[in-house]
Order: C-alpha cells, then sequence, then structure tokens
C-alpha cells in the first residue's frame, strides 16, 4: 500500500504541485510524463470544480480560474516545448485558438535527450 501512494505522489501529485510552484517560470524543461499527469489532473479537477451545479461560482470566479489555468498550462507547454528543443513562442497559437491542439501535439513531441539550450534533461534528475 505504501508503495501505491508512494507511486501515485511521485507520478501525479509531485507534477501536479511543480505546476503550480512554477506558474510563471518559463525556462527549463519538463517530461512528457509530468505534464500528461498535470494536464489529466489539473483539468480533471477544473472540471469537478466547474460542473453545473456542483458549486455556487459566480462568473468573476470562473473568469478567474480560467485565467488562471491557461497560464498555469501556457508555463508547463512552454517548458514542454523546450524538452523537445523547441521555442516556447510556439504557444503564442494559443492566441488564435488552437490551443488544445498545440497542448496535444507538445504532449507527443519526442525529447532531445542531451542537455540543449533550455537546460539538463529532466530525466536524469537535474532539477
Amino acid at each position: 500500500m505504501h508503495r501505491v501512494v508512494a507511486l501515485f505522489y511521485a507520478h501525479l501529485i509531485r507534477p501536479w504541485l511543480r505546476g503550480y510552484r512554477r506558474i510563471v517560470v518559463f525556462s527549463g524543461r519538463e517530461t512528457r510524463r509530468s505534464f500528461a499527469a498535470f494536464l489529466a489532473l489539473h483539468y480533471g479537477l477544473l472540471l469537478l470544480i466547474t460542473q453545473d451545479g456542483m458549486l455556487d461560482l459566480s462568473r468573476d470566479v470562473l473568469a478567474g480560474l480560467g485565467l488562471f489555468s491557461l497560464l498555469v498550462t501556457l508555463s508547463y507547454n512552454v517548458r514542454r516545448l523546450h524538452d523537445s528543443n523547441r521555442s516556447g513562442l510556439l504557444c503564442l497559437a494559443y492566441c488564435l485558438a488552437a490551443a488544445p491542439v498545440v497542448v496535444a501535439v507538445s504532449l507527443f513531441l519526442s525529447p532531445d535527450n542531451r542537455d540543449n539550450p533550455y537546460g539538463p534533461d529532466p530525466r536524469h534528475g537535474n532539477y
């Protein structure tokens, strides 16, 4: 049981929390696994919170959640693009209403397994 909890924390909770701790960090790199875990937990919880009738949230609160969600996903996505040795400027497609496509594409990009100009390989525990 302890091993299951440790794996759950290491592969789901820690990447999710790292996304919030590094909300305004647009440098460095992130792994595909941590990005996928972050997306699943973040948007799963957001979906639960915003379900009609689940909580009585005003439009202002929902707009704030949307902006917060955009910022945290954008910063994580920039770091994920850096891991594949691509510029984070590709995230400008968010402004063109292509955010789901950009996120989906960056989720499946193969990593650059060497150190690159954006930082060391995060799979080697260098963060």
